[in-house]
């Protein structure tokens, strides 16, 4: 999990300017650096300045000058010092030299390369040493397996690949991608990463993405033998999304000899390699989809701008990610709505089956359960419509039916009665008719919810304005009314005056009232002591308001 430990920090200190002080993603070892330790190293051997510490691995019967030759070919080529130097210091930082400098990490690398090649070099501490060996052993392996030679993933360069961080000539910024993923855990970091990469692969050899063929392949082969040949144009994987997919957690890949591997896939990958395969949607992955649908459109935008300045109002534009995120608020709200009162006369229910008879605790808990599940059902029906909508034009419909159908359904929700005034002659209006429905039941509820059952006033009247050019839907009620200087507030997202409200009801009856069908929506004070709310809609074929 290395890997994902480096590219978090990384994409932390590109979000939080104040630590771009610390090291981020690159290695501060030097390649020349490196180069030159080893020689040094290998000097010393020759010179005999150091007995050897132990005989070194090389092909049997070589004399002291071939086994120079054989080190020196071993540790420079393909730059393997270079490699196993920045793979020590990544190693060094998350053990005992954390916080060392620059110099104090490569002092700590030097002996490890003269351990490395059979001088019997020491720090101070024996245990120090003892885990340096340990440390060094793990470098190595990573650099000499031939399942992943001639790899280094590189943390800066894959977050920019994936679009996690926008780079610019002169600075690096965070994305959405990235922002989500910094938000994510465990498993489910490694879900986004992978859907992320799936969405924008460009084959099953791109080196910085998995594609859903190769995760197709992977599931195929797990645990079976393969046998391969270096850059073969069958071989359906990049070693370096093998290695990455090892870092995730999700595989393993045993060397058997060169040429010759098995890759077991986990748990953990089945289940995520089969949604991939299986394209299964699920909320993250349509959160992905939307946000590289975004990316990819404002970089398309700044291409085609980049001889002109890109408007402010092109980007901020609603886009599809905010528009995922708002409906995904939106249903949480809804269901917690009808699902609370459930929950409280449940808990209810059990207390007070522990002393009364169960027919009566029943029959008395009963109604108030069973209005709540409906509730719940008919809004899971409403959002399978309103899933299409997408795909629907803005069409006119008759407002009456829509209001009555709103006061039946919240009467056999709440148990509550309304006082209903409604013109019989509304001439119709446009829009997403499930949506008014959705944006004017919560209108309604808040007054449920701030009235006392029993003791509640609700009026609702619906008249034709302006000259017949609009249509105002007014509902008060007798509650304690909203605070004068919050009446523009509560509209806002996040804003609520009841205590463990989301705020999200009624930024949605102004998102549907204002800007999907053209109208006005306000909060003033009730003749009745209350609140009252005032809706405005264009009718069909008018100005917008």
């Amino acid at each position: 999990m290395q890997f994902l430990e480096q590219l978090t920090t990384y994409l932390r200190q590109t979000e939080n300017p104040v630590a771009r002080g610390q090291t981020i993603g690159p290695s501060r070892v030097e390649p020349a650096w490196a180069r030159n330790q080893l020689l040094h190293a290998l000097e010393k051997l020759e010179s005999k300045e150091s007995e050897p510490r132990n005989p070194i691995e090389a092909p049997f019967g070589f004399g002291p000058h071939s086994r120079l030759a054989w080190l020196h070919d071993k540790w420079l080529k393909r730059d393997a010092v270079v490699r196993f130097s920045q793979q020590l210091e990544r190693l060094l930082t998350e053990s005992f030299a954390r916080g060392f400098s620059a110099q104090q990490t490569e002092a700590l690398i030097g002996v490890a390369i003269e351990r490395q090649v059979g001088l019997s070099s020491e720090l101070q501490s024996k245990v120090r040493t003892l885990e340096l060996d340990r440390l060094a052993k793990v470098a190595s392996s990573r650099v000499f397996n031939d399942a992943y030679r001639h790899l280094e993933l590189d943390v800066p360069a894959y977050a920019e690949q994936i679009r996690a961080v926008r780079v610019t000539e002169n600075t690096t910024s965070l994305t959405q991608i990235g922002q989500v993923y910094l938000e994510l855990k465990g498993f489910e970091a490694v879900r986004w990463l992978t859907l992320i990469e799936t969405i924008q692969s460009q084959g099953v050899r791109d080196p910085w993405r998995l594609s859903p063929k190769a995760a197709e392949g992977l599931l195929e082969l797990s645990d079976v033998e393969l046998f391969f040949e270096l850059d073969d144009p069958y071989f359906h994987f990049d070693w370096r999304t093998l290695y990455r997919l090892s870092e995730f957690g999700l595989l393993t890949v045993d060397t058997l000899e060169p040429n010759r591997i098995i890759i077991h896939v986990g748990p953990s990958g089945h289940k995520l390699l089969n949604e991939i395969t299986k394209n299964i949607e699920t909320p993250l992955s349509v959160l992905a989809n939307s946000l590289v649908a975004d990316i990819s459109s404002l970089s398309i935008e700044w291409m085609e701008g980049s001889n002109r300045t890109l408007t402010t109002s092109s980007v901020r534009t609603s886009t599809a990610a905010e528009a995922t995120a708002r409906q995904a608020r939106m249903v949480a709200h809804e269901v917690r709505n009808t699902l609370v009162p459930v929950k409280t006369a449940l808990n209810a229910m059990y207390r007070e089956l522990l002393v009364g008879a169960p027919s009566e605790v029943l029959a008395r808990r009963r109604d108030r359960i069973d209005r709540g599940m409906d509730a719940t059902f008919r809004f899971i029906e409403q959002l399978v419509d309103l899933s299409n909508l997408a795909a629907t034009p803005v069409q006119p419909f008759e407002p009456l039916t829509a209001i009555r159908d709103v006061l039946t359904s919240l009467e056999q929700e709440t148990g509550y009665g309304f006082n209903a005034s409604l013109s019989p002659s509304l001439p119709p209006v446009s829009g997403h008719r499930a949506r008014m429905v959705m944006a004017l039941t919560n209108i309604l509820r808040n007054a449920t919810q701030a009235t006392l059952k029993g003791a509640a006033v609700i009026q609702v009247h619906a008249e034709t304005v302006d000259a017949a050019k609009a249509i105002r839907i007014t509902v008060e009620d007798n509650g304690p009314g909203v605070p004068e200087h919050m009446r523009r507030a509560i509209f806002d997202e996040g804003v609520s005056l009841r205590p463990g409200g989301s705020g999200l009801g009624l930024a949605l009856v102004r998102e549907v009232f204002e800007k999907e069908m053209k109208g006005l929506v306000a909060c003033d004070a009730s003749p009745l002591g209350g609140a009252r709310f005032i809706v405005r809609i264009p009718v069909t074929g008018a100005e917008p308001l």
